[in-house]
């Protein structure tokens, strides 16, 4: 009898959970809907210059609150969340309410203002710590405490800074966090950006997406692990890449991978890798983009240009290593069984809700309107299509029900990946500052500048290094904004062009921790999802992105690539060089080249990159005559062997 009541009471907590879980996903809804709003009415009139950062940090955490009730709806923590909840709306009010003021004597806070604007990064810091986990937020900690001690006797000299004020130091710090460049591109256009895509997700736009990656890769070699990389190509011009990416995707594509004769490691290894580039494929690149196009002086279309030849160059050789290992391994299967056929009429309802908005959003751009403004309006048709296509199911016209019936837990979903940027956001905000007061940027650029001895290419690879175990720890977003702050300059002080010394630590902060061990963050969500051993995995994601590993170094020396000069003859020489060197480079990896490699053959093929990257450094012709004839060598061994195979 005792066991029974306990079982209804457990029947009676989890049905009261279900409808609180409902009840909290209808507030994220509206909470985010009101968010999009105010940035969209931010378009037209400025609300001020901290206002809306201050409104949108009050929509943001409470999202973030809800989010966490959500997650495990105990009375601890929904009493503890409420109280941090309203410790944040009250730090955000006063400021509000003071910021004339605050404005006026910015530096020079009074007792009451330092007690609310130290509140308000506490709360920050600790939202970073949910979205992000501790490493973050206590990087962050970590900053802002060095902007406070750094006067301090125990320091080295290199570090040590000009005395400081508590009231000053924190009046500083806390401004950043609701009146930063960062938490302002939250508030203009990165929510809005966020949850465009999940409307284009939810209107059927995958669905498209797959039929076309059906037809173009049917009966080849590698033909599911190429839907893969099209799909996640693909899907990340909407999306920006990584895990969500992979969640998106992966759930078609791995099955069908591994269903081919792709062992699980293979297929988590091949979509966590097409799914990662999703952050340097354009037009919708990661967050971190936007930073880099102020950071640098550009133009975000300019950055779309920049980062245009790069993501060719990576799905390239996650391509042909996918080709070359499946028919190394013999893996041949139709496509076309395994991916539902669409009726004509919703196939091109889903490319309409796609490509219409996609290609407003491009011309937008290249009509060198500002990224907020080519958001607003791309929102803008998106929501159009959305409500035309709406009234024509309700008509009986279309049947676009199962397009539809996600939306909200797709927007609820963007709305928290995009509330947990707006909080990265103010932290880095502080963060900036804190390196800004202390002359920090300029004491490790100095420092680094000592270590690598005046040479560009170990100064580089010191770089590389430092953004890769930086990121062992922090998200792509601040790994990038940390490097380039304190790393990149370091390389521009030894000559390099400023856009290519931020694009590559922009490119090694979003593609190397996620797909290396020991971390391999996106590798371990499609691991998951395949059932494989994660270290393994991340073990084979390094070799199907084996070109994207020494990309970097190509580009850096190679800066044509980033057209920074334009489609100019060097370019087409210098991408040609490049493109056969990653094709030849990924035939070594995966040991075969029409025919099966000996390690000789192996060797002379991996090796291909170094001679290219020597010449890139050098621009001595016989370095590239040495890259050639290692080609040569490879196709020749290639061609001879099948056809001696051919003769037997």
């Amino acid at each position: 009898m005792e066991e029974a009541t306990e079982q209804e009471a457990a029947q009676v907590v989890q049905v009261e959970n279900t409808k609180l879980r409902e009840v909290i996903t209808w507030a994220i809804f509206v909470a985010a809907v009101a968010t999009v709003l105010l940035s969209m009415y931010n378009v037209w009139t400025m609300i001020g210059l901290i206002t809306g950062p201050l409104i949108h940090l009050g929509l943001t955490t409470f999202i973030i609150s809800m989010a966490f009730i959500r997650r495990n709806p105990t009375k601890i923590r929904v009493v503890w969340i409420v109280i941090v909840q309203l410790a944040a709306w009250g730090a955000l009010i006063y400021i509000y309410t003071a910021q004339h003021e605050i404005l006026a004597k910015l530096g020079f806070a009074s007792g009451p203002q330092v007690v609310f604007m130290m509140l308000l990064m506490i709360v920050t810091f600790y939202y970073s710590w949910i979205m992000f986990g501790p490493v973050f937020a206590v990087t962050a900690g970590l900053f802002a405490f060095y902007t406070y001690t750094g006067n301090a006797s125990w320091l080295p000299d290199v570090l040590r800074t000009a005395d400081t004020t508590f009231g000053r130091a924190t009046s500083l710090l806390a401004f950043q966090a609701v009146g930063g460049t960062i938490i302002n591109f939250s508030f203009s256009f990165l929510f809005m950006l966020l949850i465009m895509g999940s409307i284009l997700q939810s209107s059927g736009g995958i669905g498209f997406v797959w039929t076309i990656s059906r037809g173009i890769t049917r009966r080849v070699s590698g033909g599911p692990g190429l839907v893969a990389v099209l799909s996640s190509s693909t899907v990340a011009t909407f999306t920006g890449g990584g895990a969500a990416n992979a969640g998106i995707t992966g759930v078609v594509t791995i099955p069908m991978m591994k269903r081919a004769g792709y062992t699980p490691e293979k297929a988590a290894a091949i979509e966590a890798v097409a799914s990662v580039a999703g952050g340097i494929t354009p037009p919708i690149l990661g967050a971190a983009a936007f930073i880099m196009a102020d950071f640098v002086g550009k133009t975000y279309f300019d950055i779309i240009i920049i980062t245009a030849i790069p993501a060719v160059l990576f799905y390239l050789g996650l391509a042909t290593y996918i080709v070359f290992s499946a028919q190394r391994d013999r893996i041949v299967m139709e496509v076309e069984s395994e991916i539902p056929v669409i009726p004509r009429q919703q196939f091109l309802m889903q490319m309409t809700q796609l490509v219409i908005p996609m290609g407003v959003l491009i011309y937008l751009l290249v009509q060198r309107l500002s990224i907020q403004l080519a958001v607003f309006w791309t929102l803008v048709v998106t929501l159009a299509l959305w409500a035309f296509f709406y009234l024509l199911s309700r008509a009986g016209i279309v049947n676009a029900q199962e397009e539809w019936k996600n939306a909200r837990r797709n927007i609820v979903q963007a709305a928290i990946l995009a509330s947990g940027i707006a909080m990265a956001a103010a932290t880095l905000d502080v963060m900036l500052s804190a390196i800004t007061q202390t002359g920090l940027g300029l004491r490790v650029a100095s420092q680094m500048a000592d270590w690598g001895q005046g040479s560009l290419v170990l100064t580089l690879i010191i770089a590389i290094v430092a953004s890769y175990f930086l990121g062992l720890g922090l998200p792509p977003l601040p790994v990038y904004v940390i490097t380039a702050v304190l790393l990149a300059p370091a390389l521009v002080r030894l000559d390099a062009e400023m856009i290519v010394a931020h694009y590559v630590m922009y490119y090694t902060a979003l593609v190397f921790p996620n797909i290396n061990p020991p971390v391999a963050s996106t590798v371990l969500v499609t691991g998951q999802m395949a059932g494989a051993n994660y270290l393994k995995a991340s073990i084979e994601a390094t070799l199907f992105a084996g070109g994207a590993m020494y990309l970097p170094f190509l580009l850096f020396f190679g800066p044509e690539l980033l057209l920074v000069d334009g489609f100019s003859p060097t370019f087409f020489h210098i991408f040609a060089l490049t493109a056969v060197t990653i094709i030849i480079g990924q035939a070594g990896l995966a040991g075969y080249f029409l025919v099966r490699q000996n390690w000789p053959i192996r060797i002379i093929g991996m090796t291909t990159p170094v001679w290219t990257f020597t010449y890139l450094n050098t621009r001595d012709p016989l370095w590239e005559i040495i890259a050639l004839g290692a080609v040569a060598l490879v196709v020749l061994y290639g061609l001879l062997g099948k056809r001696f195979i051919k003769n037997a």
